[in-house]
């Protein structure tokens, strides 16, 4: 990877450790609830609340730890503020570099698909892009995509929602032990917990797997 914005890289077990995975001194507690009122009404809040704790929208968001590279790395557990700053900043999820910088105009995404079913117009993803560079690696190393991956280069995301876990307005409680999905403008969004985003992609290309495929077995 030559991006000159990709960030440091970590192995673990001769495995690239993904930007978007979070590490053992990353993972804290919970946060004590409250609920405040505003000029529409309640809505959970953080009693402490950092400058981080909320994105644009206002939702909020379930905090962790800065310490990428400290302790152990955990590969499944994805780190909200991290995976928010690529599906934002259009980061590549392994890396960290920008991929506009290496297309401007579309972005390659490669994602899990049991089936081989292509990536959809307009589909909702929480998978941020990934570079040329890094493709074949995830590929191969990752249990998720390992011969059941699909790709597709994408020219437009856009923001759709949030998946996280919902509140109970009263109990503060959680109202189900299964996040969900919810997109921005729904009331819903006013009792959640985010844990990642949500984008929908447009202006689907699908990708040619076998270039890919070549390009993973050249390595």
């Amino acid at each position: 990877m030559t991006l000159a914005s990709a960030k440091p890289r970590f192995e673990q077990n001769r495995l690239t450790v993904p930007y978007i995975s979070a590490w053992e001194p990353e993972v804290v507690a919970m946060p004590q609830l409250t609920a405040r009122a505003d000029l529409y009404g309640r809505r959970l809040a953080f009693v402490d609340e950092g400058p981080l704790d909320r994105d644009q929208h206002g939702t909020l968001w379930r905090p962790q730890g800065l310490a990428r590279g400290q302790g152990k790395a955990i590969f499944e557990a994805v780190h909200s503020l991290r995976q928010r700053r690529c599906m934002f900043d259009l980061l590549c999820q392994v890396c960290g570099g920008s991929t506009l910088e290496e297309d401007f105009d579309r972005q390659l995404y490669v994602m899990n698909s049991a089936n081989g079913v292509p990536i959809q117009e307009g589909e909702r993803t929480m998978a941020p892009p990934i570079c040329t560079g890094c493709a074949p690696e995830a590929v191969t190393s990752c249990p998720r995509l390992y011969n059941r991956f699909v790709a597709a280069y994408v020219e437009r995301s856009y923001p759709w929602g949030v998946y996280g876990v919902l509140y109970d307005p009263f109990t503060l409680l959680p109202a189900s032990n299964q996040p969900v999905e919810v997109p921005y403008g729904d009331v819903r969004l006013r009792w959640m917990v985010a844990h990642r985003k949500v984008s929908t992609l447009h202006r689907v290309t699908p990708a040619d797997l076998a270039t890919l495929t070549a390009a993973v077995n050249s390595l």
